[in-house]
């Protein structure tokens, strides 16, 4: 039913999820950063599947400066949270050049701004929107629902044995704590958690595991 990758980018190694629904090959990119030819190449490889929507978990450089190359290649709609455009993203393009990257292009303003409880398709796959606030003030998450185990595309509010730092401009980690206890560890165990930087993980093993929480 559904065919996920990841493909790892930059020197922040955040990870670009391609999520495609076999039924129809309809597919989403999500939190397109730096390298995007590499994103596009892979795109090309699965045989230029339609991208149905572009998709950011929140606004920092690092999961959304290839937006605009992946939009205009594909012509596809970019989707986030409005104060994350408002606050980071559309800054977005600078922010490389505090760690001495060569600068971006702007990131385009989004076609659509999501908010938590939202439910769209990509083909037959439907996915809900959690607020996972914290990390960034409207961080979000997307909850792939109708697959078994379901998946949420977490971005950079919790990873394998940790959280989202707090330790930059409008995090909380009050607020990314209370997010992730009401959010994610009330989903399932076997729910598979795809973070923006690291190895997948589940559910299970986090409230087991991460001493964050």
């Amino acid at each position: 039913m559904v065919h996920i990758e990841k493909l790892t980018l930059g020197v922040l190694q955040a990870n670009c999820y391609l999520v495609q629904c076999l039924a129809t090959r309809q597919t989403a990119v999500i939190d397109p950063g730096l390298e995007p030819e590499r994103i596009l190449a892979r795109l090309h490889a699965l045989g230029d599947p339609p991208v149905a929507a572009i998709l950011a978990t929140h606004g920092h450089f690092d999961h959304v400066v290839g937006v605009r190359a992946i939009k205009a290649r594909t012509g596809a709609p970019f989707w986030m949270a409005r104060d994350e455009w408002e606050l980071w993203a559309q800054h977005a393009h600078e922010h490389p050049a505090y760690l001495n990257l060569p600068p971006t292009e702007p990131v385009p303003p989004p076609d659509r701004f999501l908010a938590e409880g939202e439910t769209f398709h990509i083909g037959a796959l439907e996915f809900e929107t959690l607020a996972l606030r914290g990390h960034a003030p409207d961080h979000l998450g997307f909850l792939l629902k109708n697959t078994r185990p379901m998946h949420l595309f977490c971005g950079d509010a919790i990873f394998a044995g940790s959280v989202g730092r707090t330790d930059i401009p409008y995090a909380d980690m009050n607020a990314l704590r209370e997010h992730l206890r009401t959010r994610v560890m009330t989903l399932p165990d076997d729910t598979i958690l795809h973070p923006g930087h690291g190895a997948d993980t589940t559910v299970g093993v986090e409230r087991a595991t991460n001493p964050y929480l």
